[in-house]
Order: structure tokens, then C-alpha cells, then sequence
């Protein structure tokens, strides 16, 4: 069973990690549940943040936010047929609505399927699209092999219309490294640190670039920063066995990587 079956508008109680906590849930009303979504989905706890945009779902089914941070947490899951469904589903309610094509065009581009440019061009040709649709824009470029230069475009824009959301910075430099290019990452990751010194998201991603680039004293030390903060993070502590040699993947990751810079 996929993650799917989480959204739908039942009674069934859906399972939350501790670190949300629980007392809060009867004081939370529908702003409150998407700002709990916004602040987990900032720092990668994604099946908590899916939990919290279902609760303000069942607040108000008209309530787009919910279902844009929904398919995006499906997306940073890897949960890409589900997140084209929930687009989809959310496309019969909100028509022409950037951030939902958007979502819809990344899906498929990580899935390999071309016509995901269709709907993410449309998406930037909408009225207004916000900073992350470009982004998903140029990561769907660079995911479909078109030329860099034009992902580049579509990350300056980002960049352009929230000049001062780390956010933006972070989740272009998890698009370069997604696609292997760790050189173009790190400027963004150094930029990234200096404001999100104690996300452990940013920390773990700082850590996956500088492994990429092959300095993995450098890595071990932003995995231990994050461990720090959150000893359960379990990218972090994949990050960590790979650099000390403990994963017995780590070895294929560094060629990987070795090959890609």
C-alpha cells in the first residue's frame, strides 16, 4: 500500500511522529495545521508535514495550500505516481493553478516521462507563478537531460522573486545535487549555512554535496552537526555510515559521485 491511501478525508487516525506534538492537535485550526506543514516540510520531516496539510484538508477541502504541500511531500518521498494522481485530483478543483502543474510536471520528470515539460512550462506561463514553481521547472530540466543553461534561468528567478528565503536557496542547491552536480550545489549550500546554521535538512544536504565532491571530512562534519540536533535523522545517519565506511554502499555512492564532478 502506498502513501496514497493517507489522503483520503476519512476518520482514521493517521500515525505521527512524537516530535509533533500531540497536545497541540485540538488548539491547531486550519492556518495553524499549514504552518505545522510549512515547518516540518522546511526541515525534510516530510511524513509528519503530510499529516499536518491532511489535517487542514479536513478543515476545508477547498483549502489549495493543503493540497499543493501535499503533493509536493509526496514528491520529496519519492512517492511520484501518487503525487501525479494527487496533482491530478487537485487539478479537478483548482484548474490553471501553477504550483499544481508544477507538481504534476516534476513527478513525471523524475519518473523519465517527457510530457512533463508540457506541464511545467505551462506552469511558469500561468498568471504570477511563485518562486518554487520555477524551481521545479529547472529541476525538471535538468531531470530530462535539456540544457543547464536554462535551469540556471529558471533558479534566478527563483532567486529573483524571494531574494531573502533561504528556503529557495536550499531547495535549488537539492535540485543540483539530485542531479549529481555537487560543484553547483556547494555555492548555494555555503550561501545556505549562513542562515540555516541549525536546519538539519540544509546540514544533512551540505553533507551529501561536500561527500559528492570527495572531501568527506568535510561531510562528516555537517552529518554530525545534524546528528546533534536530531540523532534519529536517518539521512544524516546514512550520510554518516557511507563517510566512516559502514554502509556497504558507500564505496558504489563515492564512484558515483566521483564520476559525476
Amino acid at each position: 500500500m502506498t502513501r496514497f491511501s493517507k489522503l483520503d478525508f476519512d476518520k482514521t487516525v493517521i500515525p505521527i511522529a512524537p516530535t509533533l506534538v500531540e497536545d497541540a492537535w485540538p488548539n491547531l485550526d486550519e492556518n495553524g495545521c499549514l504552518q505545522a506543514g510549512d515547518e516540518r516540510f522546511g526541515v525534510g520531516d516530510y511524513e509528519i508535514a503530510l499529516t499536518c496539510y491532511s489535517r487542514a484538508l479536513r478543515f476545508n477541502r477547498d483549502c489549495i495550500s493543503g493540497w499543493i504541500g501535499q503533493a509536493r511531500c509526496l514528491i520529496a518521498m519519492g512517492e511520484y505516481p501518487d503525487a501525479v494522481t494527487w496533482s491530478d485530483r487537485a487539478l479537478e478543483r483548482f484548474a490553471d493553478t501553477p504550483e499544481l502543474l508544477a507538481c504534476k510536471g516534476l513527478a513525471l520528470a523524475h519518473q523519465a516521462d517527457w510530457s512533463a515539460l508540457e506541464y511545467l512550462d505551462g506552469a511558469v506561463q500561468m498568471k504570477s507563478p511563485p518562486a518554487w514553481v520555477w524551481i521545479a521547472r529547472g529541476e525538471g530540466l535538468l531531470l530530462t537531460g535539456q540544457n543547464v543553461e536554462n535551469a540556471q534561468r529558471c533558479f534566478l528567478k527563483a532567486q529573483e522573486l524571494a531574494p531573502t528565503d533561504p528556503q529557495i536557496e536550499l531547495r535549488i542547491a537539492m535540485a543540483y545535487i539530485r542531479s549529481r552536480q555537487f560543484a553547483r550545489a556547494r555555492i548555494l549550500i555555503t550561501a545556505v549555512m549562513v542562515k540555516l546554521s541549525r536546519n538539519v535538512l540544509a546540514l544533512t544536504q551540505a553533507g551529501i554535496t561536500y561527500e559528492g565532491l570527495g572531501e568527506y571530512d568535510a561531510a562528516r562534519g555537517f552529518y554530525e552537526r545534524a546528528l546533534a540536533i536530531r540523532s534519529d535523522y536517518a539521512t544524516a545517519q546514512s550520510g554518516m555510515n557511507r563517510v566512516l565506511g559502514g554502509n556497504p554502499f558507500s564505496r558504489l555512492f563515492k564512484r558515483m559521485c566521483q564520476r559525476s564532478t
